[in-house]
This record gives C-alpha cells, structure tokens and sequence, in this order.
C-alpha cells in the first residue's frame, strides 16, 4: 500500500511538471520583439566592409508625424585597444522621411560599428522623440 502511495505521488508530481512546461510553452510569442517607440515607424542601423576596407555605413528611420520632421545622425565608430569607441565619421540628414546609405573607406585594420540616432520634430521644432541604435560589429 505504501508503494503504491509513493507511486502516486512521484506521478502526480511528474505529470504536474510536464503540465505546466506545455502551458508555457503555448504562451510564448511567435513573432519577432520589436520595441516600440512613440512616433517613430522604422529605424534600424547596418554595416558592411568588404575585402579592400570600403564601409558601407546605413541607418534608416521614419516617423509617423504628418507635420513633423526627422534627423538622422549616422556615425561610423572603431574599437580602441581600451575597448572604447572612436567616432571616425559622421553623416546627418534630416526631412520627412530618412533613408542614408553611406560609404567610408577604413584607413585601418580593427573593429567597427555603426551607431544611428533618430530624432523627430513636431511643427513647431520641438523635440519629441530621440532613440539611438547601433548595428553589429565588423572587422576589416
């Protein structure tokens, strides 16, 4: 009687784990996390260079004000042997709607990334919103 007791138990108990690891499992989300910004609609940073040291530096943005405007800063940035980033170049744009694809020449071997912030503007100039993305590392 005891074992089967002790039997029950260890079941309940096993069973119960395998419950609740399959209720979990249905509460996950199954589309990307992006996150969620007040008036800006798409902002993203990226960073190619390829064989002969020639950065492709890209940042793109857009907002959804309809009397507002943007800024789109993009910095080219390298890694120093103190693990601190050197902005090496920099590019801005603003309007309506940002799309930037810039190209920079690394004078030198190491590690770079680019580094973008948006901003938008309501019409009367004021400052709404300001984020700030940097894009993977490459090294030449």
């Amino acid at each position: 009687m005891k074992k089967v007791l002790v039997l029950i138990i260890v079941s309940a108990i096993i069973l119960s784990f395998g419950t609740q690891s399959l209720a979990m499992s249905g509460d996950m989300p199954t589309s990307i996390i992006r996150p969620a910004y007040m008036h800006i609609s798409n902002f993203g940073a990226a960073l190619e260079i390829n064989s002969i040291g020639v950065a492709t530096c890209e940042g793109i943005m857009s907002h959804g004000l309809t009397d507002g405007t943007c800024e789109l800063i993009i910095e080219l940035k390298k890694l120093n042997s103190d693990k601190s980033w050197d902005t090496i170049a920099t590019w801005t744009s603003t309007g309506l709607q940002k799309c930037a694809d810039y190209r920079y020449r690394a004078v030198s071997r190491g590690t770079y990334r680019v580094y973008v912030t948006a901003k938008v503007y309501d019409s009367s100039g004021k400052l709404v919103e300001s984020q700030s993305v940097h894009s993977i590392t490459d090294t030449y």
